[in-house]
């Protein structure tokens, strides 16, 4: 299992999708968000709130590039590879899963970095440990989305379709904008979200609020049918390599 996890995160630090969605956009837009768009007299709060918005952003980039990588390794018979060994479905999800888990780190800890020595953003250490475990964790659902993704669709389909959810559950969940500023239909749609429960957590925990037990149930609500939809993915594409 440990060689198998190995050698995925290494065939994904090599991944120009990767480096780009999941390091270089979510910092750029971090730095531009905060320097342009956020009034001097505003800066503070709201360099802690895009903190927060750009690296649940960067993290769920590293998600969805590791789903795209596998509907890659698909076409390339390294699934039908894996099923000559002992790994049973689980388990391989379970390695891809872990992959993603470690990928997501970088993309965390830049915009985190560039929050404290850029922005000068202040929390108290237990408020920073909270807050990188919480996004760290809060990402395994998104994972297996993107998982199920590439186990199901072509190369191309699984790349599209992993961009698009990556970015329209991003905009949709708050990342990008405030939802307290979305029309009433869009800002309950947001609320059931799987990303907005995702952010909301660790923006609680930086704004000094107790965690939303809502955000919490509407996550793992989520997680249950990723995880579903990530096994059935993997046995279907039994049929199609």
């Amino acid at each position: 299992m440990i060689p198998y996890i190995r050698l995925e995160v290494r065939k994904m630090l090599r991944d120009t999708g990767y480096v780009t969605m999941g390091l270089a956009v979510p910092l750029i837009m971090y730095l531009l968000f905060t320097t342009l768009a956020i009034p001097a007299e505003d800066r503070p709060e709201g360099a802690l709130w895009s903190m927060i918005g750009m690296a649940a952003y960067g993290a769920l980039g590293g998600a969805f590039s590791n789903g795209t990588g596998t509907a890659e390794d698909k076409s390339l018979g390294w699934l039908r590879q894996l099923r000559l060994t002992p790994l049973t479905p689980w388990r391989v999800i379970l390695g891809k899963t872990a992959t993603a888990a470690i990928i997501v780190v970088p993309s965390i800890a830049l915009v985190l970095l560039a929050g404290a020595l850029v922005n000068h953003v202040r929390l108290n250490p237990i408020q920073w440990i909270v807050i990188i475990a919480l996004l760290w964790v809060g990402t395994i659902p998104f994972s297996l989305f993107a998982l199920g993704n590439g186990y199901l669709l072509s190369p191309q389909n699984a790349a599209a379709a992993n961009l698009a959810g990556y970015i329209g559950l991003s905009v949709v969940g708050g990342l990008w904008f405030p939802t307290a500023s979305f029309p009433g239909w869009l800002g309950t749609t947001a609320r059931l979200s799987p990303v907005n429960g995702y952010a909301n957590l660790s923006w609680s925990v930086a704004f000094d609020h107790a965690p939303n037990p809502r955000s919490a149930l509407v996550l793992l609500a989520w997680f249950a049918v990723f995880a579903a939809y990530a096994r059935y993915g993997y046995l279907r594409s039994d049929r199609m390599v």
